[in-house]
C-alpha cells in the first residue's frame, strides 16, 4: 500500500538566538518530516544542526490537488 504525502507543521527554537519559529515539510512519514523539518530549519536560519531546538508537532494536514502551501521565509 503507498503511503500518503502529508504536510507536517513543527515548532522549532534557534539556540543562539532564542527566537522561536513554525516550519512545514511534505512526508509520507512523522519521523521523516521531523528530520526533513530539522534539515529545513538549520539550512533557512543559516546555523548548524546542534542550533535548532525541534518543538512540538502542531499539526498534520492532507495534500489536496494543488494547494499552495507557503514555505518558510516566501513572500505571499
Amino acid at each position: 500500500m503507498e503511503q500518503e504525502t502529508l504536510r507536517y507543521t513543527f515548532a522549532y527554537q534557534v539556540i543562539s538566538t532564542g527566537k522561536e519559529e513554525q516550519i512545514s515539510v511534505l512526508a509520507e512519514s512523522k519521523e521523516k518530516a521531523l528530520q526533513l523539518a530539522l534539515e529545513t530549519a538549520y539550512d533557512y536560519e543559516f546555523t548548524t544542526e546542534d542550533d535548532i531546538k525541534m518543538g512540538d508537532l502542531l499539526s498534520i494536514s492532507k495534500a489536496v490537488g494543488d494547494n499552495y502551501i507557503e514555505c518558510a521565509g516566501c513572500a505571499s
